[in-house]
């Protein structure tokens, strides 16, 4: 039996779609020597995405760095590829495909949120239009779909008219043994490299407005005519869509020059700033799952994050959850956070550690074998 991948988010640097590749690929391919697992790639991978003696990395052309490159890749490159080398079913992980693809191979697509649908004004027309298209290819002709959350497989439903008993549950995992409280850090040093010395906030993630961050920096101005301690507000990320009006608004903040920006770390790294914030914050308009609030919660810090979509099934009774559309609600749950007692704090920090043991990166791997398993046969 031989099972291809879509594998085209092992990048250098791993962001979302990457990491959940990375894991799950790799589970696969060790896990089960007796399949032929072919990774397929729009670029010659690095040699740590090599995971075992059962996997064959193929690089089919072009580089997907455009919706129309994209569209190439999946109508011309992928067919000339299952014409050759004729696997017995495909692993869409990034949750689109083509129509000639999903008639050709019996296909398992992993949705992992439909943002784009609910929010459309966020995205650029053309990308727009072909996740539309190339997702309802994906919800047409796929086998089974599985879905990140129950928020998302409700959105399938909803939006695409999926059937529900075609749709499973397998929720993003989180390495609990890596992300995890460190009692022994040097708290402060994290502060003095990242924050000029103060307590921060801390914003994980791309920077983009469907993540809320010119509410968040209203917020941050409300919270400091109440919270008079010193405070930074740190995001870590990137910038996508919409930097213009994030840092136009930032121009306007009566504190702007307690906001601070830097771009995405390692994990190593990543792990020692969920340790040493005072809070993190994610006060998203929606999210299929949400890394960050799952990785925080495993260090044990305190998280602010919003009450709408997938976010209260991944941060359970730890979080403190507000309105994102609200900054006044963003700015008391983050009140709430930097004030809350010793006892409570402790209290959140062993339910947040808790909650998040469900999300298993071996228990997502087993749905996707089980399904895998039944569309090739």
């Amino acid at each position: 039996m031989r099972i291809a991948i879509d594998s085209r988010f092992l990048l250098p640097h791993l962001e979302g779609f990457g990491r959940f590749t990375k894991e799950v690929a790799s589970r696969l391919v060790r896990q089960h020597p007796e399949v032929e697992w072919d990774l397929l790639f729009d670029r010659k991978p690095l040699p740590r995405y090599h995971f075992g003696t059962a996997q064959k990395s193929i690089v089919l052309p072009p580089q997907t760095r455009h919706w129309s490159l994209y569209e190439v890749w999946w109508r011309i490159s992928v067919p000339f590829y299952l014409q050759r080398r004729r696997p017995s079913a495909l692993f869409a992980t990034y949750g689109i495909i083509s129509n000639t693809v999903g008639k050709r191979v019996p296909t398992a697509a992993f949705i992992h949120d439909l943002g784009f649908v609910r929010y459309p004004e966020f995205i650029p027309r053309g990308w727009w239009r072909y996740y539309m298209q190339a997702m309802g290819a994906a919800v047409r002709h796929s086998r089974i779909l599985i879905a990140n959350s129950q928020s998302v497989l409700a959105d399938l439903v909803e939006l695409f008219g999926a059937e529900a008993s075609r749709i499973k549950v397998a929720y993003n995992g989180c390495d609990t043994e890596f992300f995890r409280p460190l009692p022994d850090l040097d708290a402060e040093a994290i502060r003095r490299r990242y924050a000029g010395g103060y307590p921060y906030l801390l914003y994980v993630g791309s920077i983009h407005p469907r993540k809320n961050p010119e509410r968040l920096l209203e917020a941050y101005d409300l919270l400091r005519r109440r919270y008079t301690e010193p405070l930074r507000l740190l995001f870590v990320g990137r910038f996508m869509f919409g930097k213009s009006e994030t840092l136009g608004y930032l121009s306007k903040m009566k504190h702007a020059e307690e906001v601070l920006f830097h771009p995405p770390v390692q994990d190593e790294e990543l792990r020692n700033l969920y340790n040493a914030s005072a809070a993190v914050v994610y006060p998203s308009l929606y999210e299929g799952f949400g890394y960050p609030v799952v990785e925080a919660l495993a260090c044990g810090a305190a998280v602010v994050t919003s009450s709408v979509s997938s976010l209260p099934e991944v941060g359970g009774e730890a979080a403190f959850y507000a309105d994102p559309y609200d900054p006044a609600s963003i700015a008391e749950a983050i009140y709430r956070a930097l004030t809350q007692s010793p006892e409570e704090k402790s209290r959140r920090a062993e339910l947040g550690r808790a909650h998040v043991q469900q999300f298993s990166w071996e228990r997502t791997t087993q749905v996707i074998w089980e399904s895998l398993k039944a569309i090739a046969s």
